[in-house]
Parts: structure tokens; sequence; C-alpha cells
């Protein structure tokens, strides 16, 4: 499961249905996430694979 205080908000997905995915990979920075981003959809070209940024979520639990 994501951990949302995580320091890797961009994500690499594999595109499913238009409202279900699966998580390929995660990453600090986003110039990591696309190149790593085109690499896959360059190596299959018939799985449709997207970039998304999840913010981690800075509540503190103790407030």
């Amino acid at each position: 499961m994501y951990d949302q205080n995580s320091n890797e908000p961009w994500t690499i997905v594999r595109l499913i249905s238009p409202v279900q995915w699966v998580v390929i990979s995660r990453y600090r920075s986003r110039v990591d996430a696309e190149r790593n981003l085109n690499f896959c959809r360059k190596q299959i070209a018939e799985i449709k694979f997207e970039l998304i940024f999840e913010p981690p979520n800075n509540q503190n639990s103790n407030n």
C-alpha cells in the first residue's frame, strides 16, 4: 500500500480501464518518471501507461 508521506509522488501506472489502473513504479523526480515512462511506452507500445502525481498527505495525526 502507498504511504501518503512517501517522498515518491510521481507514479507510472498501467491503465486497465478508464477507472482502473495498476501501479508500475514510483519516483522522487518528475524527470526520472518521464524518462522511464517513455521507455515503457517504447518497449510495450500496445499497453497504455500514464504518469500521475500523488502529493504526500502532510496532515499530522497528533493535532
